[in-house]
């Protein structure tokens, strides 16, 4: 398969949309042909297997996320109601609540959930499960999709959040990657489960393209609308494949073009060409990381390298006297991650390195979302005092270096960012089976069952019934 490069209907280069002229099919072109030709078994086993784990691991974050106040937003906004006469609002499912909305607004509500507590996956600088795998359930529960048409939207949905990235990485700091790459992956899945034809893909993308938003100075404050921000991309996903059904249209040059994306967010074209290379050779979302612990990404390797040498040294709290980490350029610019107290929210403390490392040095049980309630833990403000966040060095690449001082010694790890955070099937379902304890055992084992073998759904209807309380 040369998915993006050869239309089914004349094999011709660029025959999606036939507008590219002689310079060829532009990328709006080729990620068209590439989402429309690529079918559920054109994809290899393993990255079926990884498409099932990260949809099993959005669901379990969006049902733990079900009593939380951004999701609470979320339904307000939408006008959200209980009861019976919430059943013919949509088609689509709310997860975790009876109600069934509009997609656009099922999109929405459901990002939040899935990142409601800052749990969720990571690829390319974007949470791409909590925008594509909410915009890929509605509109494919609108549409009658399969299980394995809902796979084959989630894996090509990530393949466009990590490409949209990819081909303007100077995007950050100053614009959120989930904000803007995940807005076009998010209308990537929804064109696929809705079976738009290449035009109407290319359509899709460009709107979703011109929608984008969002910057992370929500981050340093702890506020909600970095949150709604994920919802909003979903939201936005959605809309722009359903204008393109309803003949809406786009630029072709949409990404590439003098006043398109690329340069728009990244601030320059000269990093298309990765928009496109390799497309359909190697599917993006092997790369993907998730989230063992419900803190900020960027906080995961030293807060697993704190925890090692906490196990390692135990590291008494009254001997510890200072603490350095140094990480990536990207890492330590990240909106939040040297946040400092006063920490006013919850979510100012799990996105800062000093608050989450300083808990993790002291024992407490940083991997439980409740404790971050606990902003005003006097022994973790004070030893976050003592934690410095040092400029990177020469050859700081992706590894982040800790060390801890005290009683005289200094004590060290180091880790690539990241690396201890490839998931398994084994740590999800785990993951999966922690987070929806509170559930009725059969019918959270009816699901992980159901994902795990959705490719021989039907009718993705049948999965969200059980997502939906009796």
């Amino acid at each position: 398969m040369q998915a993006g490069i050869l239309s089914k209907s004349t094999g011709q280069p660029g025959a999606a949309a036939g507008t590219a002229g002689a310079g060829g099919p532009t990328v709006a072109e080729q990620w068209a042909a590439f989402i429309h030709d690529t079918d559920f078994r054109d994809l290899p086993a393993d990255v079926v297997a990884r498409a099932k784990s990260r949809l099993l691991d959005a669901l379990a974050t969006a049902l733990a996320a079900r009593a939380l106040p951004v999701p609470g937003v979320a339904r307000r906004f939408v006008g959200a109601e209980s009861g019976a006469a919430a059943a013919d609002r949509g088609p689509a499912t709310l997860i975790g609540y009876p109600e069934r909305l509009s997609t656009v607004d099922a999109a929405f509500v459901n990002a939040t959930l899935v990142n409601g507590c800052t749990h969720d996956d990571f690829l390319a600088k974007s949470h791409p499960g909590a925008v594509v795998i909410p915009a890929a359930l509605a509109a494919g529960e609108a549409h009658d999709a399969s299980g394995a048409a809902l796979l084959a939207a989630v894996v090509l949905g990530y393949d466009i959040v990590a490409r949209a990235y990819l081909g303007a990485p100077g995007m950050l700091p100053a614009f959120r990657g989930t904000g803007v790459a995940g807005a076009i992956g998010a209308a990537a899945a929804a064109g696929k489960t809705m079976g738009l034809a290449p035009r109407q893909l290319v359509n899709a993308l460009g709107c979703a393209a011109m929608f984008a938003s969002g910057f992370g100075e929500g981050f340093r404050s702890g506020t909600m609308d970095v949150k709604l921000n994920v919802g909003w991309a979903s939201r936005t996903g959605v809309s722009a494949a359903e204008l393109a059904a309803a003949g809406a249209t786009a630029s072709p040059l949409a990404f590439e073009g003098e006043s398109g994306y690329f340069r728009a967010f990244g601030r320059s074209a000269d990093h298309a060409a990765e928009a496109t290379r390799n497309l359909g050779k190697r599917f993006l979302i092997e790369d993907v990381v998730y989230k063992e612990r419900p803190v900020c990404i960027f906080v995961q390797t030293p807060v697993h390298l704190a925890l090692e040498l906490k196990a390692r040294h135990g590291l008494a709290p009254d001997r510890i006297e200072r603490v350095t980490i140094r990480a990536p350029w990207l890492t330590l610019t990240n909106p939040g991650y040297t946040n400092v107290a006063p920490y006013q929210t919850p979510l100012k403390a799990r996105i800062s390195a000093r608050f989450t490392v300083a808990a993790a040095l002291l024992g407490r049980p940083v991997d439980e979302y409740a404790y971050y309630e606990n902003i005003e833990d006097a022994e973790v403000l004070a030893l976050a005092e003592r934690i410095d966040l040092l400029d990177p060095a020469g050859d700081q690449d992706g590894r982040v270096d800790l060390e801890v001082h005290g009683g005289g010694q200094t004590y060290r790890a180091s880790g690539l960012e990241m690396d201890s955070l490839t998931p398994t099937t084994e740590k999800i379902a785990a993951k999966f089976d922690r987070l929806t304890a509170h559930l009725p055992a059969r019918r959270a084992e009816a699901a992980r069952r159901m994902v795990m073998s959705l490719e021989e759904v039907p009718r993705i209807g049948a999965l969200t019934a059980l997502l939906r309380p009796d």
